[in-house]
């Protein structure tokens, strides 16, 4: 036989008395007051602050769940996407340069500081460890990527979803993993190599090869 399921045991999927009560008694008490107040000053600082500040060309699109810290020291490039749930953290005293036509997907991060990790200190005043982050034309930040500082990344590279950036990405390389690594070249018949010291002479046909080794 079976057992009737007991009220607390049952999903909830609608509105009930007891929820009801608690937005009535909270709505205008002065903890909603508080927390309100609270929300408007960090969207202030989070994002509005820092927009106003970004040193920016063209028509870009920032989502307004987007997180900007330090705006004087982000370059936006033309028509470049910041998605929902991203955070741009430039520095005081570093800088992230973002190129034209980037696409960051939702939830990827570009943080241009690091704490550090001195033994006898508490982790929440470590001092910063800053470095500039340089991110070129056309290129891919999939969902949920990272980027940390002292990154270059190269025109038309792509970002695997999840990924986590800790070095270089040469042009038209696609990494992927934690930390990211190179596993194919974009249009290997259309793009430079790699590596721009082996790019072959026009005049010498069939010198050298263009193939990436990252297949």
């Amino acid at each position: 036989m079976v057992q009737k399921m007991s009220a607390y045991s049952e999903p909830r999927n609608r509105l009930t008395r007891q929820d009801l009560w608690e937005v009535l008694r909270y709505l205008f008490s002065p903890h909603a007051i508080t927390a309100l107040i609270r929300l408007a000053g960090w969207y202030i600082h989070d994002h509005i602050a820092p927009r106003a500040r970004l040193n920016t060309s063209g028509n870009p699109r920032i989502h307004p769940t987007a997180s900007l810290r330090c705006g004087q020291n982000i370059y936006l490039g033309k028509n470049s996407h910041i998605n929902q749930y991203c955070c741009v953290w430039a520095s005081p005293s570093s800088k992230i340069i973002l190129g034209d036509n980037l696409l960051m997907g939702p939830g990827a991060k570009i943080f241009s500081s690091n704490h550090s990790a001195r033994i006898g200190l508490p982790m929440n005043i470590q001092p910063p460890r800053e470095a500039d982050i340089t991110i070129g034309n056309d290129v891919w930040l999939g969902a949920n990527t990272v980027v940390l500082a002292g990154v270059t990344i190269g025109d038309g590279a792509i970002v695997a979803a999840g990924s986590v950036v800790t070095k270089d990405i040469p042009p038209y390389t696609i990494v992927t993993g934690v930390p990211a690594a190179p596993i194919k070249t974009r249009g290997l018949r259309n793009c430079p190599p790699a590596n721009p010291t082996e790019a072959v002479s026009p005049k010498a046909p069939g010198v050298g090869s263009r193939q990436s080794t990252f297949r």
